[in-house]
């Protein structure tokens, strides 16, 4: 037996990458986990797909002679889209990414509408509409573009109170209803942060769809409990890695605060 926990590495170029974090370690509490913020190259949908691949293999080299990761999670679909095989053919160790969750949408809606809401790079790219016309042929989902969420999730939203989130969210609330729209896909990592809010202010009947859980479920089968030694009381340091030096410090020890995690900037060849 390895007398070690697991450690799962998550990237993204913010923040959008944390709920699948934390629904892991609230199922495994005594893992390991790093995150990296790749906020000097926010946000990924507007870097060129040479780019990103190379970054994602550099950032991922980086965190391998780090820290050693038993799995990394690619938590962005554009990065997950753009840059997942090649990972995978670069290292050795097991790789989860992340996509529209389309499928269990289409599972849930049956005759309703279903919208994604995502960026405007996913919802004009191919990969989303092939998603469509593999889960949902026969139904109807229309897409709408929300990249300002996403600037909003990544540089207010842990510092926003109850008002400026509701006028954030407002424009989407109102589309939603007058769309009568009953399933919504969060189409973008980043918006799962706001799925609590979207719930708070709209109709119970209306279902908000993620790929949180689906994803960490993925997690769990690829690193089995048998990896670890038995839980010791100990919980292992998390770190929270942010690139760049020009980000509002304040609002990232907030959030490495929130979720029990040391920040630590990643100041080296890839920031």
């Amino acid at each position: 037996m390895i007398n070690r926990v697991p450690l799962v590495f998550f990237m993204d170029s913010g923040l959008g990458g944390l709920p699948y974090l934390q629904w892991v370690k609230n199922e495994k509490p005594h893992w390991q986990f790093v995150y990296l913020a790749d906020h000097s190259c926010f946000p990924y949908g507007s870097r060129s797909t040479p780019f990103l691949k190379e970054r994602l293999v550099n950032i991922t080299s980086r965190i391998v002679e780090l820290h050693h990761p038993d799995l990394v999670v690619v938590a962005c679909n554009t990065a997950s889209v753009t840059a997942l095989d090649t990972l995978r053919d670069e290292f050795s160790i097991p790789f989860v990414g992340v996509v529209p969750a389309v499928k269990p949408a289409a599972q849930t809606a049956g005759v309703d509408k279903i919208a994604v809401l995502a960026t405007d790079k996913t919802v004009k790219g191919k990969y989303l509409k092939a998603l469509i016309r593999q889960f949902a042929p026969d139904q109807v989902v229309e897409t709408r573009a929300a990249s300002d969420l996403v600037d909003f999730v990544e540089n207010h939203l842990f510092l926003a109170d109850e008002e400026e989130i509701k006028e954030a969210l407002d424009p989407y609330i109102s589309l939603i209803l007058e769309k009568q729209w009953k399933v919504i896909v969060l189409g973008c990592t980043h918006f799962i942060l706001l799925k609590p809010w979207f719930e708070k202010w709209l109709p119970q009947n209306i279902s908000i769809i993620d790929s949180t859980e689906g994803v960490g479920r993925r997690i769990l089968h690829l690193l089995p409990e048998d990896l670890s030694s038995p839980f010791t009381g100990q919980v292992p340091e998390n770190i929270f890695h942010i690139t760049g030096n020009q980000y509002n410090e304040k609002l990232y020890k907030t959030v490495a605060a929130q979720y029990q995690m040391i920040l630590s900037p990643l100041k080296d060849k890839v920031s």
